[in-house]
């Protein structure tokens, strides 16, 4: 049996709806958080999305704490250093 050609409309309206619903509800977890998580979870994206432009150093300690660090040669504009 093989999958329709084209997504039913409502189908489509309901996918566009959540995709809607989630997007407010990360935009508006994301605004609570302080600029410097922000900007951490920013840097893990860019790692995600182009691993060659970072470097990264997972760093374990024998009681099992984990410190990731990422660094880039882009140098950030002045509102962005902390």
């Amino acid at each position: 049996m093989s999958l329709p050609d084209e997504i039913p409309p409502v189908t489509s309206f309901v996918q566009e709806e959540m995709v809607d619903g989630a997007t407010q509800t990360l935009a508006a977890c994301l605004s609570r958080l302080p600029p410097i998580v922000r900007l951490r979870l920013l840097a893990f994206m860019h790692l995600v999305e182009d691993p060659a432009a970072m470097k990264a150093a997972l760093d374990i300690t024998p009681s099992g704490s984990m410190r990731l660090t990422l660094d880039t040669a882009v140098t950030p504009s002045p509102a962005n250093r902390h």
